[in-house]
């Protein structure tokens, strides 16, 4: 993680108290803060520097539980940081200790993430990253199957809400995305119907666990080819093709997109499924139908995005809204298409797809630069995303 100048005091005199306190309550010793400065700018993320030989932990704040609308609990961040921290495996940071209002969790030292990776010239090291986040996912979710009464009991007691789900998504998006068809004359039979199937066929495969819910390319941290995932303020039980579809769809929450092709995507998904083999989950021909369904559901849940961009794209991270649909639209056709399940549905992103790229043929999805051929546009690089952690 980069540190960035911020104002001062980063932390008041009653939290660095409280701090102190929980690490004196972990390490069995006293601790002393020596500075604080926040991460990445963002005020509610701050890095400890300790006193003597500690080294530094990272503080995160309660902010506000919603955010442009989605769900950020510091509630479920904390239950699943308490949950992860029995797993062997570190996959997330451990958690140190937390009070109403603040966590204190590892510091992963120095490193960089994916996007960093994406957005950078080197194809190797993209590649790599690539299949070592995929293993992390995979480790994680191999290793929480099986244990939903433990997840649901430290949820319970650190008294987390349920945030919006996958289903609250689709069901949110689907009358706007048919209403969008319907005004550009296409046929929505039997949409509604496999739309309202979409829950089951995601949940029916049976692999379900802890999904993080955003696992974006920067929020991951890797070092000597290891893959570290942060940020779990969405995270909850559900069907673990929800992660999983970032490879496929790719990244439907993040601002770091660009398309991912078969030659990069393949390997990482195979990544996936090998680590999963490996602790003992094979995943069989339902697994794909649950990708599908995912796949859709990412489509559906922003249709009311869709309607928006009829009239105007905007600008969202590495490029806009609009390249983002065409995508999401033709991995949802192609899989469906692998698997030949919901056939009215594909048909209708099929064709939505066709009308969009008509009506948006300067919408192209751009390519990562490290993963780009010559001659293809490139994702556009924030100017304040920081060039390494």
């Amino acid at each position: 993680m980069t540190d960035s100048p911020a104002e001062s005091p980063v932390l008041s005199a009653a939290e660095t108290s409280v701090a102190e306190s929980l690490l004196a309550e972990a390490w069995g010793k006293a601790v002393a803060v020596r500075s604080a400065e926040t991460i990445w700018g963002r005020s509610h993320i701050v890095r400890l520097r300790l006193a003597d030989a500690d080294g530094s932990v990272v503080l995160k704040r309660r902010r506000s539980e919603n955010f442009g609308g989605r769900v950020r609990g510091f509630a479920a961040e904390l239950a699943t940081l308490e949950f992860l921290n029995a797993e062997e495996t570190a996959v997330a940071p451990r958690l140190i200790g937390a009070s109403a209002d603040l966590l204190l969790m590892e510091d992963l030292g120095p490193g960089s993430s994916l996007a960093h990776a994406l957005l950078a010239r080197d194809r190797d090291r993209a590649e790599a990253d690539l299949a070592a986040y995929a293993r992390a996912l995979a480790t994680m979710h191999a290793w929480s199957m099986g244990r939903a009464a433990s997840f649901s009991s430290v949820r319970v007691r650190r008294r987390c809400r349920p945030g919006r789900s996958g289903r609250d998504r689709v069901a949110e998006g689907k009358q706007p995305l048919l209403e969008v068809a319907v005004r550009l004359g296409l046929s929505v039979e039997g949409a509604d119907a496999e739309i309202g199937s979409l829950d089951g066929l995601m949940h029916g495969s049976g692999y379900t666990g802890l999904v993080h819910g955003d696992p974006c390319p920067d929020n991951t941290h890797i070092a000597g080819g290891s893959c570290r995932i942060f940020d779990f303020e969405t995270a909850g039980w559900g069907p673990l093709a929800l992660d999983a579809s970032y490879l496929l769809a790719p990244f439907p929450s993040c601002w770091c997109f660009a398309s991912l092709p078969a030659p990069a995507a393949g390997p990482a998904l195979q990544a996936y499924r090998d680590e999963m083999s490996g602790a003992g989950v094979e995943l069989d021909d339902s697994w794909e139908v649950a990708l599908t369904a995912v796949l859709a559901g990412w489509v559906v849940a922003r249709g009311a995005g869709i309607g928006r961009a009829l009239e105007k794209d905007r600008d969202w991270g590495t490029t806009t809204i609009r390249p983002r649909v065409l995508t999401w639209l033709g991995s949802f056709v192609d899989a469906a298409a692998r698997v030949d399940e919901l056939p009215r549905l594909r048909s209708l992103a099929s064709a939505l797809r066709t009308v969009l790229r008509d009506r948006w043929p300067s919408a192209v999805a751009p390519s990562y630069p490290a993963l780009a051929r010559p001659g293809e546009p490139l994702a556009r690089v924030p100017r304040e995303w920081p060039s390494s952690d």
